[in-house]
């Protein structure tokens, strides 16, 4: 008896000590009047946030659920604590409502519903980063990354308050049936100037199953040439010759060219 008392102690132990809890970050909210809704976001903290009064840069990515969560941190962890190439930093994530809505700044014959990008870029601009430096010490060092549809956001924003962040990278981005609408935009923005230095990483896989004749691609190509003609833009186009959509290593390689690169 007092055997099998002992075996049940051990294997509920082990139960306990197997079954913890993982902890990446935490979950907040913010209430938009902006966009008239509750936003959810996934905040992660440096190590050891708590025990100093540092001040940290912060990236801002898109698209936010549990698993681009943990990958984002897993390339930051990496690239910080374990490569020593860039410094700790506060990761944000903003949970979708309406993807389409909130990530498309025109009407395509892909996206015919009002388009909210415009809203969303206040948003961010006008309610998220200010509640984000109001809650957390911050510096003024901010990095939005965006991925497939939300990248056509981010160089939507790139192109229309570019100072805004400091540094975008932006992952199989594309001008869907809006190229024109773009061209427009890169136009007017290669008229302005700008008083800072910004830089923008945009990645393409050639294997990517929604660019099977190349024209995202060659967009991409097209629009990288154009604004590294700017003044205090820098720009890089890194092209996977095996990957397909979003490749994996786009926010490590991007996080690597706003950090190690000639500055």
């Amino acid at each position: 008896m007092k055997k099998l008392t002992l075996l049940t102690s051990l294997i509920l132990s082990s139960i306990i000590l197997f079954s913890q809890e993982i902890k990446l970050g935490f979950i907040d909210s913010i209430n938009s009047k902006v966009l008239n809704e509750n936003r959810r976001i996934m905040i992660k903290l440096p190590k050891g946030y708590a025990e100093t009064e540092k001040s940290y840069p912060v990236i801002y990515r898109l698209d936010g659920d549990i698993d681009l969560f943990s990958e984002t941190i897993g390339t930051i962890n990496r690239l910080a604590y374990i490569d020593e190439l860039i410094p700790e930093m506060i990761v944000v994530m903003i949970e979708n409502t309406d993807r389409n809505r909130d990530m498309m700044p025109t009407k395509t014959g892909f996206f015919n519903t009002e388009p909210g990008a415009e809203k969303f870029k206040n948003f961010f601009d006008y309610e998220l980063v200010p509640f984000i430096n109001k809650s957390f010490r911050t510096t003024n060092e901010k990095i939005l990354c965006g991925q497939s549809l939300s990248a056509i956001f981010t160089l939507y924003h790139f192109l229309t308050n570019t100072n805004a962040f400091n540094s975008y990278i932006v992952c199989s981005g594309a001008f869907l049936d809006c190229g024109e609408y773009f061209n427009d935009l890169t136009t007017n923005f290669l008229k302005t100037k700008e008083n800072k230095q910004t830089r923008i990483f945009l990645t393409h896989g050639l294997k990517d199953f929604l660019d099977t004749d190349g024209i995202n691609g060659k967009q991409l190509s097209d629009f990288s040439q154009k604004i590294n003609s700017k003044e205090n833009v820098v720009s890089e186009l890194k092209v996977y010759k095996d990957e397909g959509h979003v490749p994996f290593q786009s926010l490590y390689h991007g996080l690597k060219f706003i950090y190690t690169s000639d500055k």
